[in-house]
C-alpha cells in the first residue's frame, strides 16, 4: 500500500514507523496487521542497539473503514543494548486510558459525546462500538464525570453561574417517571452551549430560589428580563432571584387557554352527540329496526365531525385545507357557538400577533376582555380572570415581543435526548451530559 494513502488510514505519525504485513477481512471486519520498523529510538541513538524481535501483538480498535470496524494488530520492536544488555523499546501512547481503542478514536468519540445530544449506544452503532462498554469507558475514563465537581448535588441541582445572561426564561421539564425539574436558560446561548443557567429538582419556588440565590447579588440584579409561563410560583421565583427584571408572560400559554377553551366546547358536544347516538341505537333496537346512522354531505357522522374537527380548530382559517374547510362549515352551522368560540380564540391570536405597540394591545385586550363577559361562555370567562391577574407581565410581552419559545425549544431538546435512553436509569449521569452539551 503507498505510504502517503497509508498515512490516511492510521493515526497519526504511525505509518512513519510501522510498515504493513497484511490485511484481512474477518466476521465483516478489517484487521490490519502493522510491524514497527527497525528505527532506533531516538533516546538511544547514543548508544549501540540491536533488534531482538517483536512483543506479543496488540490488538486496538481504530475508526470504522467504509462503514466496517477496523482492528490494527501492532507487533512492536524491542532492541537490546549491546553494553548492557537492557532491552528498551520506543515509547508509544496509541492506545487511551481504559480502553482498547486508539488516543484519535477514543477522543473522537469523546468530544462527540461532550457536544452532542446523542445516546452512548446510538454513537456506538454509528461507530461499531458496543453501546454499553462505550458508556463504561466514557463514564470512567474519557470523561470527567468521576471528578465531576458538581456530583455530590447533581440530583437536586446543577448551577452555572458563568451562563448567566441578562434575558432567561425559566420553565418546568420532566426526566424520568414524571419527576419535574425547573430550568433556567440564558437566551442569548440560542439552546446551545451556555444555555443551562441552573437546573433544580422540583417546581417549589423556595427550593429554586434558594438555589439561584447562590449566584452572588450583584450578578442577579443584572438580568433584565425573564419569559415564563403563567404559574404564580414561576413569577415567585423570578421576583425573588431577579429583583430588577421584568417579567413576561408568555404569549402562547395564554392563547393556548383559549385554544383550549374551545376545545372544551367541542368535547362537550361530542360527549352530548355520542349520548344521542347511543339513544338511537338502543331505540332500533326495542323496535327491532336497523340502525342507521346520519351521513353529513363530508360522509361522516356527527360523533365523526366533532371527532375530526379537532385540528382545524387550532390552525387559523387561511391555513385549511379544502376538506378542513368543508368539515368546518358543517360543524359551525351545527354548532353556532363553537364557531363563536373559534372566533374569539383568533381574535386573541390577532392582539398579540398585530399590535406593535403596548398601549394599543391594553386597549385591544379590555374590548376582548368586554366581549368575553357579555358572551357568558364559562371556559372563556377563565381566561378572562387569567388575563386580568397577570395583566401586567402580560402586557410586557408588546415592549420586546419576547416570549418562552427558547425554554419550550430547551425543553424539546431534553425531551428528544431522553427519549433515545428510553427512560432515565442513572439521572446523575444524563445531567452530566446535559451539562456537558449545554452548560
Amino acid at each position: 500500500m503507498d505510504s502517503t494513502l497509508l498515512s490516511l488510514i492510521l493515526p497519526e505519525g504511525l505509518s512513519e514507523y510501522f510498515e504493513l504485513d497484511k490485511v484481512e477481512t474477518v466476521s465483516d471486519s478489517y484487521y490490519i496487521y502493522l510491524k514497527e520498523r527497525n528505527i532506533q529510538p531516538k533516546e538511544f541513538t547514543a548508544q549501540k542497539l540491536i533488534s531482538k524481535g517483536f512483543f506479543e501483538e496488540i490488538s486496538v480498535r481504530d475508526f470504522p473503514l467504509r462503514g466496517k470496524p477496523c482492528f490494527l494488530k501492532l507487533k512492536r520492536r524491542k532492541w537490546m543494548i549491546v553494553e548492557t544488555g537492557e532491552i528498551v523499546f520506543r515509547d508509544w501512547n496509541l492506545v487511551a486510558e481504559g480502553t482498547k481503542m486508539t488516543q484519535e478514536f477514543a477522543f473522537f468519540l469523546r468530544d462527540y459525546l461532550d457536544s452532542s445530544p446523542i445516546s452512548c449506544k446510538t454513537l456506538g452503532r454509528f461507530f461499531g462500538v458496543e453501546g454499553k462498554r462505550l458508556q463504561e469507558q466514557y463514564v470512567s475514563h474519557l470523561s470527567d464525570f468521576m471528578s465531576w465537581d458538581q456530583a455530590e448535588h447533581a440530583q437536586d441541582w446543577l448551577l452555572f453561574p458563568d451562563n448567566l445572561g441578562e434575558y432567561l426564561s425559566i420553565d418546568e421539564t420532566s426526566l424520568s417517571q414524571g419527576e419535574l425539574y425547573t430550568i433556567v436558560t440564558n437566551k442569548a446561548a440560542k439552546g446551545k452551549k451556555g444555555a443551562l443557567v441552573a437546573i433544580v429538582k422540583g417546581t417549589e419556588s423556595e427550593t429554586v430560589i434558594k438555589v439561584l440565590c447562590r449566584i452572588k447579588e450583584w450578578a442577579r440584579k443584572k438580568v433584565k428580563e425573564v419569559t415564563l409561563d403563567l404559574a404564580p410560583t414561576m413569577a415567585k421565583i423570578v421576583r425573588r432571584s431577579f429583583p430588577k427584571a421584568k417579567l413576561v408572560s408568555d404569549r402562547f400559554h395564554v392563547q393556548q387557554l383559549a385554544s383550549e377553551a374551545v376545545q372544551e366546547i367541542r368535547i362537550k358536544h361530542r360527549w352530548d352527540a355520542i349520548e344521542q347516538e347511543n339513544k338511537e341505537m338502543d331505540l332500533a333496537k326495542e323496535i327491532k329496526k336497523p340502525w342507521i346512522p346520519e351521513l353529513l354531505e363530508n360522509g361522516d357522522t356527527l360523533k365523526q365531525l366533532l371527532a375530526r374537527s379537532r385540528y382545524l380548530l387550532f390552525k387559523k382559517e387561511v391555513n385549511w385545507t379544502s376538506s378542513q374547510n368543508h368539515r368546518a362549515e358543517l360543524l359551525f352551522k351545527r354548532y353556532p357557538d363553537l364557531q363563536k368560540a373559534y372566533e374569539i380564540s383568533q381574535e386573541l391570536s390577532s392582539i398579540f400577533s398585530r399590535s406593535k405597540d403596548r398601549r394599543i394591545a391594553f386597549k385591544k385586550l379590555a374590548i376582548w376582555y368586554n366581549k368575553i363577559e357579555k358572551l357568558g361562555y364559562k371556559p372563556f370567562n377563565t381566561i378572562a380572570r387569567t388575563i386580568q391577574n397577570n395583566y401586567e407581565t402580560i402586557l410586557n410581552y408588546f415592549d420586546n415581543r419576547s416570549t418562552n419559545a427558547s425554554a419550550e425549544s430547551f425543553n424539546a431538546k431534553i425531551k428528544a435526548f431522553r427519549s433515545q435512553f428510553r427512560g432515565v436509569r442513572n439521572v446523575k449521569f444524563f445531567l452530566f451530559r446535559l451539562a456537558k452539551i449545554y452548560a
